[in-house]
């Protein structure tokens, strides 16, 4: 069934090349977002299924550039200013590296390629996104993805699928770049706010009811990942949720959901909390009790010896061995710190203009549109997987997750749109465009 539902997939994005390429872009999203090669990896088996959806956008953007169809707008944004800036920094630090024989289990040349990797499609995929009755599908992926996870993570419980836990915490699908558990909670947790806003922008009872029931089920999945940093992800995006729906049944039905699912099922996360104090307590006073403080420490010190191109990307833990020996074996855990560290001040402070121009953004379309049109669904859901994202982000290294500049992608796509759309039916400011212009033609009658 996997496998007949990816064919059919694939061959409908190739047939649609010319009259629909946002098939081919969402194809491809999909692939990138959810990773499913790594979770029904019999039906993928000798087949490179993100080889062949990128070859088939790339074409279908070849095609739309001859055909004149492509709106160069779209690279005018802050965010793809920012990817390019970035890729151009990665490749600098990368060659001016002070540390240029290394060791690290990920090579920068790997991280390197990646992240080219991740901005060639940015480019490809942003201008196939062009259309405001298609952009919607993007944003149900997420809930597909989103949905899809909650239920992989429930399933393994209910099950008693003990081989998927490691030390009490249920682990990503092998061999893929969620393999952590803590980067999967991520996925969830930028995805919440698809799901929350879905149920209030669909209007089917079904569809709206069912979204709503299936919010638990990803709080459960979130504890069962035992993250904490992503707990308080979630809670962000609650809490933005219900800064915007301002419905003071739903939100406290919400919060007193979340609160008794922690009360209820958040044994692990007291466990963790618990192992780590006695981990202390046993490896003796010099022993940090959060390791977290001291890699970050330790990247802030890195980054203020190398504040220009960094030590070069994914040498973190070499320099930090150089440099202080014995102070910290560990990663940044904290992405700022990690564009910081690993390639300089510059590429720290582009990471983090990516949320002040999303922000921008997304005010611009909030006052724009109508509410629970397309355009606002789109928006406030890619606003609040930001703000899941960037508190998630503070306790992890996330600069390749691919999540990530998918939400970029989708909230700047859908700012163009929004920008130039003449809907009346999704555009508030068209009509007062109008009144303004009646107002001055009566002005104009009165005078002469």
């Amino acid at each position: 069934m996997v496998k007949l539902a990816l064919y059919l997939a694939l061959l409908a994005s190739v047939l649609m090349l010319s009259n629909a390429p946002w098939i081919a872009a969402l194809v491809y999203s999909i692939v990138s977002v959810m990773q499913p090669q790594y979770i029904w990896f019999w039906a993928f088996e000798g087949f490179s299924v993100f080889k062949f959806a990128a070859g088939v956008s790339i074409l279908a953007w070849l095609w739309h550039v001859m055909q004149g169809n492509i709106r160069w707008e779209v690279y005018k944004t802050g965010q793809f200013k920012g990817m390019f800036l970035l890729l151009l920094i990665f490749y600098l630090s990368n060659f001016f590296t002070p540390f240029a024989s290394y060791f690290s289990l990920v090579s920068g040349d790997l991280v390197v390629s990646i992240f080219t990797t991740i901005f060639i499609m940015y480019f490809i995929v942003l201008p196939l996104i062009n259309n405001e009755n298609t952009i919607k599908f993007f944003g149900f992926m997420y809930i597909f993805v989103v949905v899809y996870y909650a239920y992989w993570a429930n399933d393994h419980y209910l099950s008693n699928n003990w081989g998927q836990f490691s030390q009490g915490r249920l682990m990503g699908p092998r061999g893929s770049p969620y393999a952590d558990g803590n980067v999967t909670s991520i996925v969830l947790t930028s995805g919440l706010g698809f799901v929350m806003f879905g149920a209030r922008y669909f209007s089917q009872k079904w569809l709206k009811y069912g979204l709503l029931f299936t919010i638990p089920f990803i709080w459960h999945a979130l504890i069962l990942f035992a993250s904490r940093g992503a707990l308080l992800s979630a809670a962000a995006v609650t809490l933005f949720f219900a800064l915007v729906v301002k419905s003071r049944l739903l939100n406290i039905a919400i919060a007193f959901g979340f609160v008794g699912m922690l009360v209820w099922q958040g044994g692990m996360l007291t466990q963790r909390t618990n192992n780590t104090v006695a981990q202390a307590q046993m490896s003796g006073e010099e022993e940090p009790l959060n390791p977290r403080l001291v890699s970050w420490s330790v990247g802030i010190d890195i980054a203020m010896e190398y504040p220009l191109l960094g030590a070069g990307p994914q040498r973190f833990q070499f320099a930090s061995r150089q440099l202080f020996p014995g102070k910290s074996p560990h990663v940044a855990h904290n992405t700022f710190l990690n564009f910081s560290a690993n390639t300089g001040f510059f590429a720290g402070f582009i990471y983090l203009s990516f949320f002040w121009v999303s922000y921008k953004q997304y005010r611009f379309v909030k006052k724009r549109v109508r509410d629970n049109s397309i355009f606002d669904y789109i928006n406030l859901s890619c606003m609040s997987g930001l703000v899941g994202y960037f508190v998630g982000a503070f306790f992890l290294d996330l600069i390749i997750f691919e999540p990530f500049y998918f939400l970029l992608l989708l909230i700047s796509a859908n700012y163009v749109l929004a920008k130039n759309s003449k809907n009346r039916d999704a555009i508030l400011q068209y009509e007062s465009d109008v009144k303004v212009f009646q107002n001055k033609s009566i002005i104009n009658k009165n005078i002469r």
